[in-house]
């Protein structure tokens, strides 16, 4: 009987499939993709970009709310804020899940130094 050597991707998925769903899962599939073992690389910046995307889209979302309660005469510009937000938020979601199951490698600005800088270390290896 011939066995197949295992993939370096987690659960043995194909590398386009492991990144479109890290960033299909957002946080979450960021999280299992690079906890799920494996060591291609694709796959593993593409988890933890995912993690810092929509980490860095809670922090923002959360002060705005925050704001928006807080400063209550500029909460029309804050909800015009959040608003743009959301919108830029689902626009990221769809570029980077679709390009990832394409097999295309996604660096968005700010937030790929941020993940080079977070998760350098796991990237390297």
């Amino acid at each position: 009987m011939v066995t197949q050597p295992p993939k370096d991707t987690p659960f043995g998925l194909e590398p386009n499939v492991a990144a479109g769903l890290a960033y299909f899962f957002g946080i979450i599939g960021g999280i299992v993709m690079l906890a799920g073992g494996g060591t291609n690389r694709f796959v593993r910046w593409a988890a933890a970009q995912s993690i810092t995307l929509w980490g860095a889209y809670i922090v923002l979302d959360v002060a705005l709310i925050f704001c928006s309660s807080v400063l209550w005469m500029l909460a029309v510009i804050f909800t015009i804020a959040w608003m743009l937000l959301g919108i830029l938020a689902l626009a990221l979601w769809l570029y980077t899940w679709i390009t990832a199951f394409q097999g295309k490698e996604v660096r968005i600005p700010i937030i790929a130094d941020w993940t080079q800088r977070f998760f350098g270390s796991m990237l390297a290896a």
